[in-house]
């Protein structure tokens, strides 16, 4: 065999079949993308703000568990940017309110500017950042909730609650209602839908974007918020490739009222008609949909809450049930249609809607495998419902909070259909507007995984501003003086039994509940990280932050298939600055012996090139002395 031409080894003549292969397997673990290295397993990935698309906040790795949680050591921590808008009529704010995602090695947050950012998941460091430029939004006469005796704005809302993956693009919502898409690797604006919130027919109110959109197959279904502005309450969906609107549907009547709102569906619920619902003013609104969407893909459903009515003007002017405000809903999916619907507070004058998530789950009922509906309430009941038909499979779940003037809470048609907020002057009423449960649960191995934070609201008498109308209307705010505090319960949703409790000294609210490895993660409005036993309620560990707890804990591997938990702090809507980071914490190198079989499969590959290299080059040695 000739080993030299003109003094240099002969690369073709080395290059054996099996150097050839050694060469192949080299290019092709170099030239892998990262999906397929880490993304085909789900233990690597958190594509949506729950988790999944039934949203049980549920993550099915095992490596970072109970037994070795108390070992996470703190590997980065990334400082959310100061907002660089600063608009006067905006409370200031620097926190997170979204979950985390982690897909493909890099994380996705979302700050409450409307910035998305990207950040390599093993060391922190910033990937891309898109910025959506706020000042658009002050062209746009239907975010802005007040305006002045002139016309100018002197009110808006900016709050980011959620993004999701879907397809290599990372969606969300602006506050003025626009859908954009942004590919996953390098931040390009790649998809686009404006004036979501634009001529809504019947609507006198404003509007802003919240939640990322939920997308099943090539339908792309959005809502958006309206709090106090009045805005008519509703979900759309478009087509994901033409961008064309498919249906909407509507919470409540026109501005103005519609004498037969509720004769049409009213019988597919638990309210009978009522004739003149909401009555004929122009102050009907409300009704929002600011959860997250639960999707069942097979029977062709999504599942959600509506958000209560605007309290700022009186109740008295909107007679009856106001379906479809403060209920939980089913859909078809492909038409809009309304299946079914469940008021939790008809006549609603405690703020008690369903708050932040709406779940669908399969559990064992009483000894039965169902799908069932579950959500959460502000009346500190959790509601367990057939998926198909909205019935309670038993009766709602009634946590500890006691309860006092919230009349029409879970009353059905016993409810005051008439009343006013005249009635709540002086008065205390808990749970308050913030009570309950107003944060996202978590559901594995048949438990449900939910807190109740105990926190009273009064009422008074004032001056308010509502769709740009001077109103002598009412003014809700959290009772003073009276002790905060909140408990989180295992719920056997075979039976609505109590499995354990643990009792936390402050709020919680916003940051959902997170279950993953045996160990439920929950973060409170303290920023106080807490790591419990998910089958005793035993604490594993404790950690302060500084700031609000708002975001939700999400777990992902990086690159290299390493899991890492990512926690977010500070945010929420209040009056001053708050700072706002998220820290990622991971096992010690040597307790990382278990990556999942991704992990493993890579490491093995690594293993044997690195050994045929090597016999590659020791094979040249010998060769060319010989």
């Amino acid at each position: 065999m000739k080993l030299y031409t003109n003094g240099k080894i002969s690369m073709t003549s080395i290059l054996t079949p099996i150097h050839a292969f050694t060469f192949f397997l080299i290019l092709l673990l170099f030239s892998m993308p990262v999906e397929v290295a880490i993304g085909q397993d789900p233990s690597m990935n958190w594509k949506n703000p729950a988790s999944d698309l039934q949203n049980t906040n549920y993550h099915s790795q095992t490596t970072i568990n109970k037994g070795n949680v108390d070992k996470l050591i703190l590997k980065w921590i990334y400082q959310v940017p100061e907002d660089p808008y600063k608009l006067s009529f905006i409370a200031p704010s620097l926190g997170l309110q979204t979950a985390p995602l982690v897909v493909h090695g890099i994380v996705y947050l979302e700050t409450f500017y409307n910035r998305v950012i990207a950040l390599n998941a093993e060391t922190g460091a910033e990937v891309w950042r898109y910025q959506v430029n706020v000042t658009e939004f002050l062209d746009e006469d239907w975010w802005c909730g007040r305006r002045d005796s002139t016309g100018e704005c002197i009110w808006g809302v900016l709050s980011q609650k959620s993004l999701t993956y879907h397809d290599g693009l990372i969606y969300f919502m602006a506050s003025d209602c626009r859908i954009i898409g942004l590919d996953a690797t390098d931040g390009t604006e790649k998809f686009l839908i404006k004036d979501v919130c634009k001529d809504i027919p019947g609507n006198t109110g404003a509007y802003f974007g919240e939640h990322a959109p939920v997308i099943v197959d090539d339908i792309l279904i959005a809502r958006p918020s309206t709090q106090d502005g009045g805005g008519r309450g509703f979900v759309v969906a478009y087509d994901l490739q033409t961008k064309e609107q498919l249906w909407r549907w509507f919470s409540v009547p026109p501005s103005g009222g519609d004498p037969q709102w509720d004769f049409k569906d009213a019988e597919k619920g638990n309210i009978k008609p009522f004739e003149g619902d909401w009555g004929t003013t122009d102050y009907i609104g409300g009704g929002a949909v600011w959860t997250l969407i639960s999707v069942d893909s097979q029977t062709r459903m999504i599942y959600f809450s509506t958000g209560s009515i605007p309290g700022l003007y009186d109740a008295a002017l909107r007679p009856g049930p106001n379906l479809y405000a403060s209920s939980i809903i089913g859909l078809d999916l492909d038409t809009g249609e309304l299946v079914w619907y469940y008021s939790v507070a008809p006549h609603d004058i405690n703020d008690h809607e369903v708050g932040w998530s709406v779940m669908l789950l399969d559990a064992n009922i009483m000894g039965e495998q169902r799908q069932v509906v579950v959500a959460g309430s502000k009346t500190d009941h959790v509601y367990v419902l057939d998926s198909m038909t909205g019935v309670p499979v038993y009766d709602p779940i009634k946590l500890t909070q006691p309860a006092f003037n919230v009349d029409n809470d879970n009353a059905g048609n016993n409810a005051d259909l008439f009343a006013s907020q005249e009635s709540l002057i002086g008065k205390l009423f808990c749970p308050g507007g913030n009570g309950g449960i107003e944060h996202p649960p978590a559901f594995h191995d048949n438990i449900l995984f939910v807190a109740s934070q105990r926190v009273c609201w009064t009422v008074a008498k004032g001056p308010v501003d509502y769709k740009g109308k001077d109103l002598d209307g009412f003014l809700y705010s959290a009772a003073p003086g009276e002790k905060q505090n909140s408990t989180l319960f295992a719920i056997d949703l075979s039976d609505g039994s109590i499995k354990w409790l643990f009792e936390m000294p402050n709020r919680y609210q916003s940051s959902g509940i997170t279950v993953t490895g045996d160990v439920v993660y929950a973060v409170d409005r303290a920023s106080v990280l807490y790591a419990l036993d998910a089958d005793t309620g035993e604490m594993l560990r404790r950690i302060q932050w500084g700031g609000l707890g708002a975001g939700s804990v999400t777990v992902g591997a990086t690159a290299r298939g390493e899991l890492m938990l990512f926690v977010p702090s500070g945010g929420g809507q209040i009056a001053t600055n708050t700072p706002g980071i998220i820290a990622a914490f991971a096992l010690p190198s040597d307790d990382q012996s278990d990556l999942g079989l991704v992990g493993n499969f890579t490491e093995t590959i690594l293993i044997i090139v690195a050994l045929l290299t090597t016999g590659i080059a020791i094979y040249v040695v010998i060769r060319s002395r010989t």
